[in-house]
């Protein structure tokens, strides 16, 4: 195999102009060409070119997509990458189900519970849950006796043992953790007030060999660790000072705001969608078994965090894992307002982005090597995570939540309807 301009000897990606390869931090634009995601990297200078010259040579994935990465560089994309499709036979089944306890009473939040029960928060406070198979939800705690707003908009988080759900205001100040085996209010969550309707609360249920933890925004720039059974800090310690203005940071101070938290399926990883000023959103991952086993300060500074992407403006936006390292993200670009449709796959224990394809949009969520994306103007699309294309799109599936047990989608209805929808099929 011929050795490419940047000196690998790998398949051809795409051009590069010269400029680029002598200077690998400099600012770029993206040509896209019409043919699937095949681009072209040029200088600013060459970017203004109608055409790729004499001073464009090829270059391999790995070398293209450490380009790609720096989207804090990105000065700007020329055209429109190609989104691909195949036919295949998918579609979902959908079920309906009224509930007569949930006539007239949407509720305020819903989640997947166990292996194919859902837990409802209903206008009132009460944790349902819901078997779609039974006529009556069993209730299984309240909220309403708490620091909770349910006039504001509610997450709902539920362990992957099925004990412990979390309820908070989503851009709010306050939580609760609530025992679903005795219905008892466990913990009480306050991450403070700076800047909270900039930040999806920060909370994320995951498990540690037997036991299940909870990690929770206790500030804007700090996460603990927590006993959801007891409430008992396994993280403590003391505050670092902050530093004189213009001086360096001091060690494990933490100028960064925690936002929404995604943990990896084998519970190793956890991702923190956050921000600095002025303001750059930067998607992080660290070792969560590094920080409960080895290191207090992992969440703050911990050799095992890694900068997956930074986008300015741009945070708490569609992410799930699609195996046990690898994290998939919406948008493609450097600038919140030129983002384009796209899935994004980051190795989250090394920070590299592994490859990307344009098209999905909307919420993701994973179902073993299909890419499930979810928005309120186009409805649900399916694709294929390893070929980038789509292999099937329904208009009407605007869910409200996804069971990845059960691996099934539910929406809430007008009037407190439900409805389940299953993917069919045997493309994959």
């Amino acid at each position: 195999m011929e050795t490419l301009a940047c000196g690998h000897a790998a398949p051809v990606a795409g051009l590069c102009c010269v400029h680029l390869l002598e200077n690998e931090d400099a600012g770029y634009y993206v040509r896209f060409t019409g043919k699937g995601a095949w681009m072209d990297l040029l200088c600013e200078d060459c970017g203004r070119v109608s055409h790729p010259g004499q001073a464009h040579r090829a270059v391999c994935t790995d070398c293209q997509q450490a380009t790609v990465a720096r989207g804090f560089d990105l000065i700007g994309v020329i055209g429109r990458p190609e989104s691909r499709s195949r036919a295949t036979d998918l579609r979902f089944e959908h079920r309906e189900h009224s509930l007569s306890a949930l006539t007239g009473r949407t509720p305020l939040a819903v989640a997947a519970l166990g292996a194919s029960s859902w837990l409802a928060v209903d206008p009132e406070g009460a944790l349902l849950r819901l078997d779609l198979d039974e006529a009556t939800p069993a209730r299984l705690g309240s909220v309403i006796d708490t620091a909770l707003d349910l006039a504001a908009p509610l997450a709902l988080h539920v362990s992957a043992c099925a004990r412990f759900a979390a309820v908070v205001n989503l851009r709010g100040s306050h939580g609760v953790v609530v025992d679903l085996t005795t219905g008892a209010v466990t913990m009480r969550l306050d991450r403070g007030s700076y800047h909270t309707k900039h930040c999806d609360y920060s909370v994320a249920f995951f498990r540690d060999g037997e036991r299940t933890l909870l990690v929770h925004a206790t500030g804007w720039n700090r996460l603990d660790l927590s006993d959801p059974a007891t409430g008992a800090l396994l993280s403590a310690r003391e505050p670092p000072s902050r530093g004189e203005p213009n001086q360096p940071i001091r060690a494990h101070e933490l100028d960064y705001f925690h936002c929404g938290l995604t943990v990896s399926p084998n519970d190793e990883w956890l991702v923190d969608d956050g921000w600095v000023w002025h303001p750059v959103g930067i998607l992080t991952s660290l070792s969560l078994r590094r920080w409960v086993r080895e290191n207090v300060w992992e969440s703050e500074d911990g050799p095992s965090q890694r900068r997956l992407r930074e986008v300015p403006y741009y945070w708490d936006g569609p992410r799930c894992f699609v195996g046990p390292h690898i994290l998939a993200t919406w948008g493609f670009g450097g600038d919140v307002d030129k983002l384009i449709d796209a899935a994004l796959f980051h190795d989250v224990s090394t920070g590299k982005l592994l490859r990307w394809f344009p098209g999905p949009r909307g919420a993701f969520e994973c179902d073993g090597n299909l890419l499930l994306a979810s928005a309120a103007d186009t409805g649900t699309a399916v694709w294929d995570i390893e070929t980038g294309e789509k292999l099937h799109e329904d208009a009407t599936l605007k869910p409200t939540a996804w069971h990845p047990v059960s691996r099934r989608f539910l929406t809430v209805l007008p009037q407190g309807g439900l409805r389940e929808s299953r993917l069919c099929g045997t493309a994959w």
